[in-house]
């Protein structure tokens, strides 16, 4: 069998010691060859470069499996047909471009400031507060939530959803579809979703407003779609738009808390905090497992002939610590060259949403030196689920 012509290890990327530091674990797949077999079931790669190959290959290692059965195959995160994932995609790209987000600036400030003060009234009193739980968290659901038209009173429960939809793979991987809890839990949190949704596509297609619900319903694209298509498409954007980033706010958060000489050269030098966000982007991430599927025609990968049905895990996380693209890549450094990363994504499904969730975070951290610029952890981060990874409590002091 090819598996036998290639590295082998036995890795549960999912252990509860892959959470708080999963770097020489990932450091040991990336040294042991470009495409690895892990006797869990699957292949896997740590390297920068063939994840870049493979994501350039949609239709030969494309979107079956856990992105399909995760988001439904009508949703274009899980299309690699040109055609039909950018047509569906272009329906909001405007919105998510350059324009589109500087118009949301001034309402992400104003959040971002009344959570950091209800924030900093606590610290007040309680002597500690949790930043993510009061700000990383709820912050892009908020904003994705004015995107779409979602009333603020239903924004707790669409983080809940959001949650339970992250923590699809968090009893490891490959999934057993039919007994897994956590996968169950997801799928559960997804139908009571798509009833939500469901409910906003009847109400906006009576009356449609000036958000991306209504766009999508509205759009010439809709025409071609059955409302099964339209929910999935919305539910996958209202995932997105909120869980990914909040994971990396909790990311720059807790790097702020252990790093306070960044914080100083920050202060000294705000023009570095848009590269200081990227470095810890790359150098934390959020997306650790990225899967692919190979197509009914096979893949050559490194020299392995997989079969159909093969499944490759991408490693992103350690892509962007791989030695062959960058120098020192264990440390973080803001004055590093800029090399793209591959957290947002590449080819054909990179991210949509990836210059808001940077604007985000830029305010955030702008708003952190501004509001607390001197702080300290009291206490270990604790951490979700590897798939996504990202603090899921940071607990501060002043």
């Amino acid at each position: 069998m090819e598996q036998m012509e290639t590295p082998s290890l036995n890795i549960d990327l999912y252990a509860p010691q892959m959470l708080a530091d999963p770097w020489a674990t990932l450091a040991r797949i990336r040294e042991a060859g470009p495409l690895v077999w892990n006797e869990q079931g699957y292949w896997m790669t740590a390297h920068d470069r063939l994840c870049r190959q493979i994501l350039t290959q949609p239709d030969r290692l494309g979107q079956e499996g856990l992105i399909a059965s995760l988001f439904g195959e009508e949703a274009f995160i899980s299309i690699d047909d040109r055609g039909l994932h950018n047509g569906l995609r272009d329906v909001w790209v405007a919105t998510f471009g350059q324009k589109g987000v500087e118009s949301l600036a001034p309402f992400v400030r104003q959040v971002i400031h009344d959570m950091l003060d209800q924030a900093l009234a606590t610290l007040g009193a309680d002597g500690q507060v949790d930043l993510v739980r009061t700000l990383c968290r709820p912050l892009p659901a908020h904003v994705i939530a004015r995107m779409m038209g979602v009333a603020p009173d239903m924004i707790p429960m669409i983080i809940a959803w959001s949650d339970r939809m992250a923590e699809a793979t968090s009893g490891g991987f490959p999934i057993d579809y039919t007994s897994d809890p956590a996968w169950l839990a997801s799928e559960q949190a997804k139908a009571e979703l798509a009833d939500y949704i469901r409910a906003q596509i009847r109400f906006r297609r009576a009356a449609p407003g000036e958000d991306l619900i209504s766009a999508m319903i509205h759009s010439d694209m809709a025409r071609t779609l059955s409302d099964e298509a339209m929910m999935v498409n919305i539910r996958q954007l209202l995932f997105a738009g909120n869980e990914t980033t909040s994971n990396w706010l909790g990311h720059i958060v807790m790097t702020f808390a252990e790093r306070p000489g960044l914080r100083e050269t920050l202060l000294r030098d705000p023009g570095l905090v848009p590269a200081a966000m990227e470095e810890i982007m790359r150098w934390q991430g959020v997306t650790q497992v990225l899967p692919r599927g190979v197509g009914g025609q096979g893949a050559e990968i490194a020299g392995v002939n997989l079969p159909p049905g093969a499944e490759v895990i991408l490693l992103i996380g350690a892509a962007g610590r791989d030695p062959a693209r960058w120098e020192q890549p264990d440390d973080l450094d803001i004055y590093r060259e800029a090399k793209p990363h591959l957290a947002f994504g590449f080819g054909l499904h990179s991210c949509l949403g990836a210059t808001l969730a940077r604007m985000e975070a830029r305010k955030v951290a702008t708003a952190l030196l501004g509001k607390l610029p001197h702080f300290q952890l009291a206490g270990p981060v604790a951490f979700g689920n590897f798939s996504l990874r990202g603090p899921s409590s940071v607990v501060v002091t002043r």
